[in-house]
């Protein structure tokens, strides 16, 4: 497995850098991690090196990871991967942000499913 926080920093240190040449803050870039393909192992060194956000591309491969990481804690999950309209419930029990929202249709199916919970 490579080096998840050497890795980091080097992105945190290129963020930085290309922040400074856009004149914005690197303090207001969030660097999301995406564990695609990545064991749960990996996305816990990697939330002990300080990263907070994580993402999949698939409600079902955060389904199968999910319950061996249930005592990590300080992490904001995003999903990055196109979202179907037969996932849309367990995406909005599984992230807290979903990237990839693409239609109208499929918001208005998630307001639906959350004002009824």
């Amino acid at each position: 497995m490579p080096d998840i926080a050497e890795n980091l920093e080097l992105v945190r240190q290129r963020v930085a850098r290309a922040a400074e040449r856009a004149g914005r803050d690197p303090a207001a870039v969030t660097i999301v991690g995406v564990a695609k393909a990545f064991p749960p192992e990996a996305i816990v060194e990697a939330r002990q090196a300080g990263l907070r956000h994580m993402a999949e591309n698939r409600v079902q491969e955060a389904q199968a990871k999910r319950p061996a990481l249930a005592s990590l804690s300080g992490v904001t999950w995003h999903l990055v991967g196109h979202l179907q309209t037969n996932k849309v419930k367990p995406a909005l029990d599984l992230f807290n942000i979903i990237q990839s929202m693409d239609s109208l249709r499929l918001a208005e199916m998630a307001w639906n499913c959350r004002r009824k919970t």
